[in-house]
């Protein structure tokens, strides 16, 4: 999810991206003139691209917005042209970063640029980014306000708001994370969460490096139940799903880690509740949000301890969960620092196939990649319904993150040093949160029967499965594949 940004605070550019925004105007006014006077067939800004904006780029690109410039205006989108073609090109923008070519590409909160609308784009700078006529423009935009929940319009007003109180938010010096406890009532009976957000003040959202908030119950299960950080404050579990809070009482923790910006302020902390109706509870229950660390391998031990990653270098890390009992995967998100630049997802099947040799390996596929990690925008991804992995006890999920303190990345602040574990945003961690529904057995075969049926009817309507098929055990998937055993096998 995107957030804004208070553009009436200042925009402290670092000495990479100021590089490449003079760059980006030079190119452009240097641009040959038969360029700039492109042919009429040619896309325009009034007609198409303010239109791809609108639905893609302005819910950060406005005043106000976390971007460091509007793209409302012809006047506000011309100097840019060049950069916007840089990042559709390269997937930077809109800050989607999965690789579009590997695993289950089927979310709920899908923000990722079309192909057609990418190659629009692409299409309107090579012409010299025309303007059009300015009578083809739609009507703006009326965004919402940083301060506004972002989640009302769809789900109306929160169930319940809780807030930390003023937190003093030092000018300089180094990081620092306070954790706040505010008292959670006893509720009459459970409730399942459908949905939940984070905001801050205005100049907090820009010192406010993550926060997190979890539930925490004198008698029943705790657990983080939202987190938000940069380009994130909510998540939405969906209609079908919810988080199980039980009647208390207990405490509600904010978990926050704040970066000095030179500004002495008092931010305060809000985190609102959706719920399911008490008479109308999801049809699955979701766990908190499970805090899988890559850098930690066995509780107790010392974080990070195999964190090292030397100059001008790389490193890669692995977890491997093994599962005792079937689940239903229904979101994850990954976690880095600066030097992270890519996470995946791998399943590791239960059941091997014989090869020349004999029983050999298990089948796998890696379900998600995250191959273009950006510090700056923490996503959590969320399964279409019908595309959500319904994993079988006994399934490997391998987690893999990859850290590169070279050059070729951009965030990485001085590739000169080495890099080793810590809670700066200069340090180096990693971790997957993921959110799940636990199965019993009988819950499994119901829900691969229902699955089976679903991918059934997308290839009687769509002549495909989709990338939904890698949501099953390939054994289920030869099934469905194979018509002759659907009898059989129901």
């Amino acid at each position: 999810m995107k957030q804004q940004l208070d553009q009436s605070q200042p925009v402290h550019l670092s000495p990479f991206r100021s590089q490449v925004l003079l760059t980006t105007l030079l190119t452009f006014f240097l641009l040959p003139a038969q360029v700039i006077h492109a042919a009429d067939s040619a896309p325009t800004f009034s007609n198409e691209v303010v239109r791809i904006l609108q639905q893609n780029c302005q819910s950060c690109h406005q005043p106000g917005g976390i971007a460091p410039m509007p793209l409302e205006t012809y006047q506000q989108t011309r100097p840019f042209a060049p950069l916007i073609k840089t990042n559709v090109i390269r997937r930077v923008m809109p800050p989607w970063h999965l690789d579009p070519t590997i695993g289950i590409q089927e979310y709920k909160n899908d923000f990722s640029l079309k192909d057609a609308d990418r190659e629009i784009l692409v299409a309107w700078v090579d012409a010299g980014a025309p303007e059009g006529d300015p009578a083809m423009l739609p009507a703006p935009v009326d965004w919402p306000n940083w301060l506004e929940w972002e989640l009302e319009p769809q789900l109306g007003t929160p169930d319940m708001v809780f807030e930390t109180g003023p937190i003093a938010v030092r000018a300089a010096g180094g990081d620092f994370w306070p954790d706040i406890d505010v008292p959670w009532p006893a509720l009459e009976n459970p409730r399942f969460l459908k949905a939940a957000e984070i905001r801050n003040t205005i100049k907090g959202r820009r010192a406010l490096h993550h926060n997190n908030v979890s539930l925490r119950l004198e008698e029943g299960p705790s657990g983080r139940v939202v987190g938000a950080g940069a380009g994130k404050r909510w998540d939405f579990f969906g209609e079908d799903t919810g988080i199980r809070f039980e009647v208390g009482p207990g405490l509600i923790n904010f978990g926050a880690h704040y970066f000095p910006i030179g500004e002495e302020f008092d931010d305060n902390i809000e985190v609102a509740f959706w719920f399911h109706p008490e008479d109308a509870p999801p049809t699955t229950e979701a766990s908190v949000e499970i805090h899988h660390l890559i850098d930690q391998f066995d509780e107790g031990q010392a974080r990070g301890r195999d964190i090292l990653i030397p100059p001008h270098g790389t490193q890669t890390m692995y977890r491997t969960w093994v599962l005792d009992q079937p689940i239903l995967l229904n979101s994850f998100r990954g976690h880095m620092h600066l030097h992270g630049i890519a996470m995946s997802i791998e399943i590791v099947w239960p059941g091997r196939v014989r090869d020349y040799y004999g029983p050999g390996a298990n089948r796998r596929d890696v379900v998600a990649s995250i191959n273009n990690y950006n510090h700056n925008w923490q996503t959590s991804f969320v399964f279409a319904d019908d595309a959500r992995p319904i994993l079988p006890a006994g399934t490997a999920i391998v987690m893999r993150t990859h850290f590169d303190n070279t050059e070729n990345n951009p965030l990485s602040i001085d590739p000169d040093q080495w890099v080793v574990f810590g809670g700066r945003s200069v340090d180096a961690m990693s971790h997957f949160h993921v959110s799940v529904t636990y199965l019993e057995e009988e819950g499994y075969d119901s829900m691969i029967k229902e699955r089976r049926q679903q991918l059934r009817e997308r290839m009687e309507r769509d002549g495909n499965y989709g990338t939904a098929i890698l949501s099953i055990h390939p054994d289920e998937r030869a099934i469905v594949e194979n018509g002759s055993e659907i009898a059989a096998q129901d």
